[in-house]
């Protein structure tokens, strides 16, 4: 009798096993820390689809203060997607080099909602110029787990202003 059982039980288990480790294997290295790594590894490579690919529909971008001295922001939040879409090239055709580094700092997962905060350290020289500067600020992402994987819905950040005028970014 045993033998019998275990032989109807065991298929079954091993479905079950190999269901979970696929769906583990599905997911490894593509938890929220990964999306947002992902998402600055996208703004520095100018991969506008990359960028996309990493936001929720309806995410928010929350601007606390000016990312650049003389501008300040006229709202505390923007649309996510629109925001990055407007960023993300205006970065890549101002700058001759741009260099995004980050660090994971913390994450905080519990169940399909996450906490990513990172720092971020950038370096860039700006088109025509010789000069080369850095920054570092932290930021931290709300990240959701969605049928199509982690996806940024919020970030923010302690970015400090820098001395760019919105006129020196054209080239």
């Amino acid at each position: 009798m045993y033998t019998t059982f275990a032989r109807l039980v065991t298929p079954l288990l091993l479905t079950m096993v190999f269901a979970a480790v696929a769906n583990a294997t599905e997911h490894a290295g593509a938890g929220p820390a990964a999306a947002v790594v992902a998402f600055n590894a996208a703004i520095r490579d100018g991969d506008a689809d990359g960028i996309a690919a990493r936001l929720a529909d309806g995410g928010v971008q929350f601007t606390i203060k000016s990312a650049h001295k003389g501008v300040e922001p006229d709202k505390l939040t923007t649309d996510l997607v629109p925001y990055w879409q407007m960023i993300a090239p205006v970065i890549s055709a101002s700058t001759a080099m741009y260099e995004r580094d980050v660090e994971v700092l913390d994450v905080r997962e519990m169940g399909n909602i996450a906490t990513v905060w990172v720092r971020v350290d950038t370096k860039r020289q700006l088109k025509g110029k010789e000069a080369v500067s850095t920054a570092s600020a932290n930021h931290v992402y709300l990240v959701i787990d969605t049928p199509d994987g982690w996806k940024i819905a919020g970030a923010a950040d302690n970015r400090d202003a820098d001395d760019i005028g919105v006129g020196d970014m054209g080239g």
